[in-house]
This record gives structure tokens, C-alpha cells and sequence, in this order.
């Protein structure tokens, strides 16, 4: 009874902890330091998405699980530098990154067996850092052919 009971309570805690994406460990991490955090199904958020403006990314979105966004003000040099080392740690790939007056947007994704599980966006300015995580499903191919319109594809993956 006493290994079956442990047996259970293992699988339990294994399973919790693998369902839990890399960007969930940052945003708890510092969801406290935020001015503003949202963390929703895809479900809800996809009602306040407005469909006109994103036909050509709609396979994007039916693939989304999850949204998860913050919002730091007055943003400071060492929550960026801890971003970046997350994003090293969890071995997550650049897909682009803008620099426009001062200004950047940087596009990362991780994959899992030719599948886009996480997509995380950074926009930082001088004077605010967002970050949006998205929790996804979606083939690499599909990705390629949604990038298609922007010019941006993943290759060497």
C-alpha cells in the first residue's frame, strides 16, 4: 500500500512539473515585479483579438493555449539582463530582433520535435519592457507558412 501510495504521489509531482513551460518559470518568477501581468486561456483572449487586423496570422492563434503578458515601467538594466540569461538557459532560439531609435522587439521561440512550443515577444523602450509569452502547438511548417507573408522562416532547426 505505502509504495503504491509513493508511486502515485511521484507521478503526480512529474507530471505537474512537465507541464509547466519555461516561460511560466520567468513570469512567476517575476510576476511580483510587474506593473501589470495577464496570464489567460487563449480562449478568452483570442474574444479581444480582432480578426480583421490578424487574417493572415489566424492559424497562429487557433494554435495558441495560452497568453501570458507582462508589463514593467521604468524598466531597469537587470530584468533585462535576466531575460536574456533565461532565454540563453532555456535554449531558446531568436527568430528576429528590431532596433529602431532606442527602441527593441525580439521574437524567440522553443521547439520541441519539429513543434513551436512556446513563442515569447520583448519589446523594450526606455522607458517600459513588455514581454509576451504565448504557449503553442504549432508544426514548424505551419509556422513557415504563416512567415511567409513577412519574409521569416526558421531554418537549420
Amino acid at each position: 500500500m505505502k509504495n503504491t501510495f509513493l508511486i502515485l504521489v511521484t507521478v503526480v509531482l512529474l507530471t505537474s512539473c512537465a507541464s509547466k513551460s519555461s516561460f511560466n518559470s520567468f513570469y512567476a518568477e517575476h510576476k511580483d515585479e510587474c506593473d501589470l501581468s495577464i496570464s489567460t486561456p487563449a480562449f478568452f483572449a483570442n474574444l479581444f483579438i480582432p480578426k480583421d487586423d490578424v487574417k493572415e496570422y489566424k492559424n497562429l492563434f487557433k494554435n495558441v493555449k495560452h497568453y501570458k503578458v507582462m508589463i514593467f515601467e521604468n524598466e531597469n538594466t537587470s530584468l533585462d539582463k535576466q531575460f536574456d540569461r533565461f532565454i540563453k538557459r532555456k535554449k531558446y532560439a531568436s527568430i528576429f530582433k528590431v532596433n529602431s531609435n532606442g527602441d527593441q522587439i525580439q521574437l524567440y521561440f522553443l521547439e520541441n520535435k519539429n513543434t513551436i512550443k512556446e513563442i515569447v515577444l520583448k519589446i523594450k523602450s526606455d522607458e517600459d519592457f513588455v514581454v509576451l509569452g504565448l504557449k503553442t502547438n504549432i508544426s514548424e511548417d505551419d509556422f513557415n507558412k504563416l512567415m511567409e507573408n513577412s519574409d521569416l522562416k526558421l531554418t537549420g532547426i
